[in-house]
């Protein structure tokens, strides 16, 4: 059923799928669904609010939820979307590459470009409650050659594994931790944030590198990369993601419940 569904939903044009995207839009601001109430509860948490239109960040998160299924029906379907670098990326060295990003546009735009140009990549992977579709995604996302891992003790193992035998890593570290993670901060307030890049990058065995998407001028969206040369820490991790939001806060998936796990109370601003 789903392989169905996301060849239908793969072939349409994309004017067409922006079209699907408004009908969707409208339907998140009219019935005040919970996309949009948790994105206005993070713009005031966050003192965005003022910097943030609802309407176009709302727009934008209907647009990627429809790109999800768009690229599982067809991966090739990221060229239309992405303006691929025209220089050769992350050849600084030989060594592998531990790479971070966030939830900034379609991120399976991003995975399925790095994973066609880097070999023995491992993604980390967060399960939804659905195992068939889990079971989909996860056959998608590796055809291109990469390696899944479920974010659970079996898969962190793995995963785990992998990066010390000098594997590259591709992870979206902007998540709240299932487990085990550390406080920082995200716009001043406190966050309960993945610190698994300080941990990995302190290894010094990997090129560190901070990739995130913005608006392109041909396509829909742009890669940013960025070598960074130090170990960097869970706080200097979450500067990274605030400074790439600020150049188009929009885009960013505030719909997210970023700011629950705190360590005070309430426990959770939702």
């Amino acid at each position: 059923m789903f392989l169905i569904l996301f060849k239908l939903i793969s072939i349409l044009p994309i004017p067409v799928l922006n079209l699907f995207s408004k009908l969707l839009s409208f339907l998140f601001n009219t019935l005040n669904l919970e996309q949009k109430r948790s994105t206005i509860k993070n713009l005031k948490h966050t003192n965005m609010l003022s910097a943030v239109s609802i309407n176009d960040s709302i727009q934008l998160t209907s647009e990627t939820f429809l790109e999800y299924p768009y690229l599982w029906g067809h991966p090739d379907n990221y060229k239309k979307l992405l303006e691929v670098p025209e220089k050769k990326i992350f050849a600084d060295s030989s060594n592998p590459k531990l790479i971070f990003t966030l939830h900034m546009g379609c991120v399976d735009v991003m995975l399925f470009y790095v994973s066609d140009i880097l070999k023995n990549l491992n993604i980390i992977f967060t399960a939804t409650k659905n195992k068939d579709l889990d079971n989909f995604v996860k056959e998608i996302r590796e055809s291109r050659g990469a390696s899944l891992h479920t974010a659970n003790p079996t898969g962190m193992a793995k995963f785990f594994k992998n990066f010390l035998r000098g594997e590259n890593t591709i992870i979206a570290t902007d998540l709240v931790p299932h487990s085990t993670g550390k406080y920082s901060k995200f716009f001043g307030q406190e966050c309960y944030s993945l610190d698994i890049i300080e941990k990995l990058s302190n290894k010094k065995t990997h090129d560190l590198y901070f990739v995130y998407l913005t608006p392109g001028t041909t396509k829909k969206y742009k890669l940013n990369i960025e070598y960074i040369a130090n170990p960097i820490n869970t706080d200097e991790m979450n500067k990274c993601f605030e400074r790439a939001i600020l150049q188009n806060p929009e885009m960013y998936g505030w719909e997210y419940k970023k700011f629950k796990k705190l360590s005070g109370k309430p426990r959770a601003i939702y």
